[in-house]
C-alpha cells in the first residue's frame, strides 16, 4: 500500500469525529436559541477546527521523508514540529474540553438535592401562574383516621 492510502485509512476515524463534532455543533448552535450557553458552541467550534487540522496534518506528514532526504531538516528538527503540532493539537483539546465543562455547570443541569423545596403532603397545593384554578369541589384526599376506642357511658354513683 502507498503511504497516501495509510494516512487515508488513518483519517477515517477523524472524520468520524468531525461528523460527530458538525452534529454537536449544530445541536449545540440552536440550542444557543434557547438559552444554552454559548461556551458550547465555543467548544464545538474548537473541537472541529483541531479535527480539521489532525486530517490536514495527516496528509501533511506524508512528505516527511523528503524533509529529511532534502538536507533542510534533520531527526530533531522534525521531531521539534512534530512537538509543536502535538501541542497545538492538546491545548486546544484542553481547552474546548475545559469550555464543555464550564458551559456544563454554568447550565445548572447537574443533579442537586434542592432540601426545602417540596411543601408538606397535607398541604394543598395552589394554581400555577398561566394555569387556571382548581375545580371548584375538589379537595384533595383526606388522611387516614385513626380508628379510636369507644368511650363506655359514664356510670353514675349509687344514691
Amino acid at each position: 500500500m502507498s503511504p497516501f492510502a495509510f494516512a487515508s485509512i488513518e483519517t477515517i476515524p477523524l472524520v468520524l469525529q468531525l461528523a460527530v463534532g458538525l452534529l454537536g455543533l449544530i445541536v449545540s448552535v440552536k440550542g444557543r436559541a434557547r438559552g444554552v450557553s454559548g461556551l458550547m458552541v465555543a467548544a464545538f467550534a474548537i473541537m472541529l477546527a483541531t479535527t480539521v487540522l489532525a486530517i490536514v496534518w495527516q496528509f501533511v506528514a506524508l512528505n516527511v521523508p523528503d524533509w529529511s532526504e532534502s538536507g533542510g531538516l534533520s531527526i530533531d528538527g522534525i521531531r521539534t514540529i512534530y512537538l509543536a503540532v502535538a501541542l497545538v493539537f492538546d491545548i486546544a483539546s484542553l481547552l474546548s474540553w475545559l469550555l464543555v465543562a464550564i458551559a456544563v455547570v454554568k447550565s445548572g443541569r447537574f443533579s442537586r438535592p434542592q432540601q426545602g423545596f417540596a411543601p408538606p403532603a397535607s398541604y394543598p397545593m395552589g394554581g400555577q401562574p398561566g394555569y387556571p384554578a382548581a375545580q371548584p369541589g375538589y379537595a384533595p384526599p383526606a388522611p387516614p383516621q385513626q380508628a379510636q376506642q369507644p368511650t363506655p357511658p359514664a356510670q353514675q354513683p349509687p344514691s
